[in-house]
């Protein structure tokens, strides 16, 4: 079975289980937590791979990082994932749960690139209009300041991209230009 189906599955029974309890937003915020630990701390995951630590050394440091400060739920998954050697998927687990979480919830993320950092006001209008646009309750906006759009908006939900961006409209007239004119 490849690495992504085992994550996938993981993460699925991860969310059955938030769907129980009803912990889905605590469950995505104490996950993204987890990822960013491992991200900003790529000893954690060396240490927690490595052949020769003992299983008990790495349930000594999970317990240490993370006991008490995520729910027990997730807790235990990070243990079987040590046990299992598997916790090398943990950030495909936390993105899939949150893709699972999200799609549940009738929420999407969505990219806004801007030459200029946006507004609240600005990023509440973006998402109550794209969101019904795109078949969602509501859209997380994360903007991000790219000064090589010049203008405008560069939009990108999930694999669909909306692009208002001056440098967008100059790259088709680009190719309109060099490609000639259609007959």
């Amino acid at each position: 079975m490849s690495n992504h189906a085992v994550a996938n599955r993981y993460a699925v029974a991860l969310f059955e289980l938030a769907q129980e309890k009803g912990l889905h937003e605590s469950f995505v915020s104490e996950l993204e937590l987890i990822k960013a630990v491992f991200q900003d701390t790529p000893e954690l995951m060396q240490f927690l791979t490595h052949p020769k630590t003992e299983l008990t050394q790495k349930r000594e440091l999970l317990e240490k990082t993370f006991k008490g400060k995520v729910n027990d739920t997730i807790f235990n998954t990070l243990v079987v994932l040590v046990e299992r050697k598997r916790i090398d998927l943990i950030i495909p687990v936390v993105q899939k749960f949150k893709s699972l979480s999200y799609d549940a919830q009738k929420i999407a993320e969505a990219f806004v690139y801007s030459a200029k950092p946006l507004s609240e006001a600005e990023k509440d209008q973006l998402s109550v209009l794209f969101a019904k646009k795109v078949g969602k309750a509501k859209l997380l906006i994360e903007n991000i300041v790219d000064p090589s759009v010049i203008g405008g908006l560069k939009i990108r939900i999930g694999d669909r991209i909306y692009d208002g961006s001056i440098k967008g409209q100059l790259d088709v007239l680009h190719r309109e230009l060099v490609s000639g004119p259609r007959s």
